[in-house]
């Protein structure tokens, strides 16, 4: 079962990828959004998507409202495009990974910097 669900999530996150990209480029959704992870529940009932926003803080806000309000027609689609038996209900996450990974990477820095000044 774990094989399994680890398959459905590899194929969720490209399938959610290839319909956002696509609604980005018909116009019908705008931004830099990446999904970078897709979790099921061991019971295949729900899915969190992951994503990223390459922008301001106002651009991740309207990327959230956008896939909040986008996810109906996303799930509609989905069921056209992957054939099981049931498709999650999903929910929209925003990975804060890449941000906390940065600020890491400037205390390393700080970190090193003083080092180097006090050597």
């Amino acid at each position: 079962m774990i094989e399994r669900t680890k398959r459905l999530e590899t194929l969720f996150l490209e399938e959610i990828n290839t319909i956002i990209s696509r609604m980005i480029a018909s116009g019908s959704f705008s931004g830099f959004i990446t999904v970078t992870g897709v979790r099921i529940s061991k019971d295949l009932s729900t899915a969190k998507v992951f994503y990223s926003v390459f922008g301001s803080d106002e651009d991740k806000k309207r990327a959230a409202h956008n896939l909040s309000a986008l996810r109906g027609e996303i799930g509609s689609l989905l069921r056209k495009r992957i054939h099981i038996k049931r498709i999650p209900s999903f929910s929209f996450e925003i990975d804060d990974t890449p941000e906390r990974a940065s600020r890491v990477e400037k205390i390393f820095s700080k970190i090193e910097k003083d080092h180097e000044q006090e050597g």
